[in-house]
């Protein structure tokens, strides 16, 4: 379901997706074309989406929720799931997962979480060159 809002004056672009491996492939797909016309690293981008959505999959087990706006200077990516809590965990040396938000952390420009008690919401910030 694609659909907008306006938030705070900034007009939301946004997509639902079922919780499944192929809808992480379409919402990386989306913000690498979003970002690349909006002037942002479309590389970091689509890292950063598979990231987070990969762990709305895999760790909330709910749809998704991708949404995007255009900042003055930037391009704010958000990936809401229904699961409200963070699933932290030590990672060993071994373990073939464990780091997307080491990886969020390094590539993106800002990036944070927004609880509610049935939701929340992982986004990032990627620096653009073309003006909102």
């Amino acid at each position: 379901m694609v659909g907008n809002e306006v938030q705070r004056g900034v007009t939301v672009d946004g997509v639902s997706f079922a919780p499944e491996l192929e809808s992480v492939r379409s919402a990386r797909r989306l913000v690498r074309d979003v970002v690349s016309e909006a002037g942002g690293n479309a590389d970091s981008a689509e890292v950063l989406t598979a990231e987070l959505a990969t762990n709305a999959v895999m760790h909330a087990n709910s749809p998704f929720r991708l949404k995007w706006q255009r900042l003055p200077s930037a391009i704010r990516v958000e990936i809401e799931n229904d699961e409200p809590q963070m699933i932290a965990r030590l990672v060993e040396a071994t373990d073939s997962g464990g780091r997307g938000l080491r990886i969020v952390d390094q590539l993106a420009d800002a990036w944070g979480v927004e609880t509610r008690p049935e939701s929340k919401t992982v986004w990032f910030e990627l620096a653009t060159t073309n003006g909102a």
